[in-house]
């Protein structure tokens, strides 16, 4: 365990991930790769919620599961101030009711939820002797319940989780997640985001024992979530599902997915952007983002995200804003490489673009064009400077450091430098693309 854990540290690193793309056919990596597919499980596990409930009036899913073989006695509901003045924590409550059972609420969760949050969970837990953790709400609900889970499992800080699978214990109690937003697809994977309140650091926590056992995809309770958080978010659907596509963890399985989403998320997230309440439009959205969720808790994510962490770690940015203005920029550093061209290339088929008789090159950037028109129509913002004022150089130097520590970005078609990562901020801030240019 510990010289994995060692390991895993180091794969964080360029220099790492350069020796062992040098040394692939050495006999050390010859012996290593089997190792890496039984730490990563990426090719015999497909890992998701043991019972999924999809589409309208799903969460009347809880009462089927209650009568026949949950036995809750006292879960604890986790959610936001927001939605606690809802009618949204009211639709799992009265599933509850109807078999008496108790139930305590903790409504504290914040965007981008911090170790504090985590612990208050667990103390909350443990002094009403709950049996059971229900999050209700987007991803930061679930990541913190999912967080809540491992301290309360395996004893130690929060700060203890981060990597991959570096628990002991599987977890105990079960881990409902409800879904308020079609856009983090944590429902539906085995990582959660915590950010750490003295280094400002986004921890990523990737661990099979948190995967939750039951997941709620009901469009119903999404039609409340105003118009701009709904773009945000189902960008960010976005953003896993081509992620996942170009990841060098990608497989058959989680392409198919990844695919799928892409091309739902281009033709469905306008139409909610035209009407919030469309049912049809935020139903297709809502299987969109559970499949984008399974896509990359196969495959995993990619440098946006590693970039999105660091980001939101160090200014409270929500995570699918960043997402969504930070993407065409990796995008299009990545068209220095080939072997990041060619899979960008065949992302614009998925967004139904013509791309006949083009070169590669053309193909990648007509995709990355046609990314930023999209997100332009959603009322995005174009470049970081529009959300945030005067951020310093050495904020943008933090953050590369930030984000060059991030696991998301092992799996990203190519490794960048420090100084890379420093370029694209610089490039996401003024609003620069180096390949692509805008109509």
């Amino acid at each position: 365990m510990f010289i994995y854990r060692v390991f895993t540290t180091l794969l964080k690193y360029k220099v790492t991930r350069k020796m062992l793309q040098f040394t692939k056919k050495s006999r050390l990596c010859h012996l290593l790769v089997p190792m890496l597919r039984e730490w990563y499980e990426k090719d015999f596990i497909f890992q998701y919620p043991t019972v999924t409930f999809l589409g309208n009036k799903a969460v009347t899913g809880l009462d089927l599961l209650q009568k026949d073989n949950l036995m809750l006695h006292k879960p604890l509901i986790i959610t936001d101030p927001v939605l606690i003045k809802t009618n949204v924590v009211n639709e799992v409550t009265n599933q509850l009711k109807k078999h008496n059972v108790n139930y305590v609420i903790y409504d504290g969760v914040q965007p981008n939820p911090t170790t504090a949050i985590v612990e208050n969970i667990v103390l909350i837990y443990q002094k009403n002797q709950c049996d059971a953790l229900i999050s209700v709400g987007g991803g930061s609900a679930h990541d913190a319940a999912k967080g809540a889970s491992l301290v309360l499992t395996n004893h130690k800080p929060i700060r203890k989780f981060q990597g991959l699978n570096v628990t002991k214990n599987a977890v105990i109690m079960p881990i409902i997640v409800v879904n308020t937003t079609a856009g983090t697809g944590s429902g539906a994977t085995n990582v959660a985001v915590i950010t750490d309140e003295l280094t400002h650091f986004k921890m990523t926590l990737v661990d099979k024992n948190i995967q939750p056992h039951i997941l709620v995809d009901d469009s119903e309770l999404m039609l409340g979530l105003p118009v701009k958080q709904s773009m945000w978010v189902g960008v960010d659907t976005l953003v896993h599902a081509i992620e996942a596509e170009l990841s060098t963890s990608s497989s058959l399985i989680s392409s198919i997915y990844a695919r799928q989403v892409i091309h739902m998320v281009y033709q469905y997230l306008p139409q909610v952007h035209q009407k919030t309440n469309n049912l049809q439009a935020r139903e297709k959205m809502a299987y969109a983002e559970f499949m984008a969720g399974m896509a990359f808790n196969s495959a995993s994510l990619g440098f946006v995200h590693s970039l999105s962490h660091a980001l939101s770690g160090t200014y409270d940015t929500p995570h699918g804003l960043a997402n969504a203005i930070l993407l065409p920029y990796v995008l299009d550093y990545e068209l220095r490489y080939y072997k990041a061209t060619t899979k960008i290339a065949k992302i614009g088929n998925f967004l139904g673009i013509d791309n006949s008789n083009l070169s590669e090159m053309e193909q990648a950037k007509n995709c990355i064009q046609a990314l930023v028109k999209f997100t332009k129509s959603l009322d995005i913002p174009m470049k970081l400077s529009d959300i945030i004022t005067n951020i310093s150089r050495r904020d943008i130097k933090h953050m590369a450091t930030k984000a060059m520590k991030d696991f998301c970005g092992i799996s990203n078609p190519v490794q960048f430098s420090r100084r890379e990562v420093i370029r694209i901020y610089k490039n996401a801030i003024s609003g620069k693309f180096d390949n692509i240019l805008l109509n």
